[in-house]
């Protein structure tokens, strides 16, 4: 029941959203990428303008767009999402950091 309801969180976030720029590593304004990471972790994010909603073990977080030197970092204060020069990281949940993270 919580995977359906997540996708149906993206699935209307993705209606809503609106054509737009690239972000950091490619991920587009609407679109939904899923990772996986060292250690055999794994997680989805999809994207708006401004934040990020990312879906971990069973848990949807809203992040939102934070200040970054270089790439694209969302964050709530706890849990954050960072994506620079090719790497994806997400820190701040529960068996975390989950590094080295690749698209599948």
């Amino acid at each position: 029941m919580k995977r359906l309801l997540a996708l149906a969180c993206f699935a209307a976030l993705a209606a809503c959203s609106t054509g737009g720029a690239l972000l950091g590593g490619g991920g587009s304004v609407g679109g939904r990428f899923a990772w996986h990471c060292d250690g055999g972790h794994s997680f989805t994010v999809g994207f708006t303008r401004n934040s990020a909603l990312v879906s971990v073990n069973g848990r949807i977080y809203n992040l939102v767009h934070a200040q970054s030197a270089s790439g694209a970092r969302y964050s709530n204060g706890s849990v954050e999402y960072w994506e620079h020069a090719g790497q994806v990281q997400l820190s701040g949940i529960a068996g975390g950091p989950y590094v080295n993270c690749r698209r599948r």
